[in-house]
């Protein structure tokens, strides 16, 4: 599951709009398809993900939009598809955190009653090296007649701008704002992973790393694929 939610993330950040209000690190043009690709730490792909703004909607100080993602696995048989919603509002970005979870944990707990809350993830149009962003979170709790069967939370915290770096992704060279972050996930256990990411103007995450508790490198996410 915490690959699957860390995939998830990275390629949530490569999802013009009332243009300079929320002209910033995201593409939101109505038809950009965007493809990322996951591999291990040896370089062995483990998935593909493949997403497509399908619609751009103006709001009273923003946009809303809506993208379908589908997911394949290292044979290129597709997992699962669904949609994402996603918002920008008086120049800052928000992803729900729910766009995070692992449908296919989710769908496990289909039949079981679920209460939702938690914080939305900001990316302000105007990054700073040294800046340190606001934590996301999401809280799900899990119950049958009444009866509570489980909680999960899922945090996105101690997120930083580091630097800025020039990345090359089969997509192309990209200048980038380097950021690190914890996905800390809780549920009978707790883990920790730690990420680096380098974002782009206009096209979101070009490359993700994950590290395990010792720092080692666990995976990565490239850009390959990007048109508008």
């Amino acid at each position: 599951m915490r690959k699957s939610i860390l995939f998830l993330f990275s390629i949530l950040l490569v999802t013009g709009l009332k243009a300079q209000d929320c002209d910033g690190y995201f593409p939101v043009k109505s038809g950009t398809f965007i493809e990322t690709k996951s591999y291990d730490a040896k370089g062995k792909l483990t998935g593909t993900n493949q997403q497509t703004i399908l619609a751009v909607e103006p709001l009273a100080n923003g946009l809303s939009m809506k993208i379908k993602s589908e997911q394949f696995d290292e044979k290129d048989v597709s997992i699962f598809a669904q949609d994402l919603g996603f918002r920008c509002e008086d120049g800052v970005f928000y992803m729900d955190m729910k766009n995070f979870l692992d449908p296919n944990t989710m769908g496990g707990m289909k039949d079981m009653e679920m209460t939702i809350d938690g914080l939305d993830l900001e990316y302000p149009n105007v990054l700073q090296v040294g800046q340190t962003l606001k934590d996301g979170d999401i809280r799900i709790g899990f119950s049958s007649s009444g009866m509570s069967i489980m909680n999960m939370t899922v945090k996105i915290l101690n997120r930083k701008v580091e630097a800025i770096e020039s990345v090359t992704t089969p997509a192309g060279t990209f200048e980038c704002f380097k950021l690190t972050y914890d996905t800390e996930v809780k549920t009978i256990m707790k883990m920790t992973v730690k990420s680096t990411q380098w974002i782009a103007k206009n096209i979101g995450a070009v490359k993700t790393e994950t590290y395990d508790k010792k720092g080692k490198l666990d995976g990565y996410t490239l850009l390959t694929t990007f048109r508008e």
